[in-house]
């Protein structure tokens, strides 16, 4: 058995879109998006922990909701905008909310600030196919595949 410890420290940040996405949607508002996976350093496979930093101007994702996946988000900085099919919600630090899998509440964070804000994203990482509705950008699903390490397979096809 094993004691799996790391510290925010030894986590690499990624920021922007993924290289290997090809002829991404609305690439200008992730351009300030900073993510560094929590979860998979300590060998977490059925879920996904992750800290986001949103500069000002720029998006957690394309508005969407999951078939099959939870998530749930926690404000740690900074005030942030949730912009689902009720509207917009000033999200400020100490603030959560969650998205349970099958409600068609598209749903994204957008830093509407004139500063950084951070947090928390925890979400399900369903192995093998996972449905995932963006209504603002296509007209059909899109369906990803995770491997049993929870690694996303395929991007989302534009």
């Amino acid at each position: 058995m094993e004691t799996r410890l790391r510290h925010i420290s030894d986590v690499a940040v990624a920021s922007g879109l993924p290289q290997a996405m090809h002829h991404p949607i609305r690439p200008e508002w992730f351009q300030g998006k900073h993510e560094a996976q929590l979860g998979k350093l300590v060998g977490i496979t059925q879920f996904g922990v992750n800290i986001l930093t949103l500069d000002p101007g720029a998006a957690s994702a394309l508005r969407h909701w999951h078939e099959c996946e939870d998530e749930f988000v926690y404000v740690l900085t900074g005030k942030l905008t949730l912009i689902d099919e009720n509207g917009e919600h000033d999200l400020i630090a100490g603030s959560f909310a969650g998205f349970p899998a099958g409600q068609p509440n598209a749903h994204h964070l957008a830093n509407k600030s004139s500063e950084p804000a951070s947090f928390i994203t925890v979400g399900t990482r369903k192995v093998g196919m996972e449905t995932i509705h963006y209504p603002d950008d296509f007209a059909e699903p899109q369906t990803v595949m995770r491997d049993a390490n929870g690694n996303r397979l395929n991007q989302i096809r534009p």
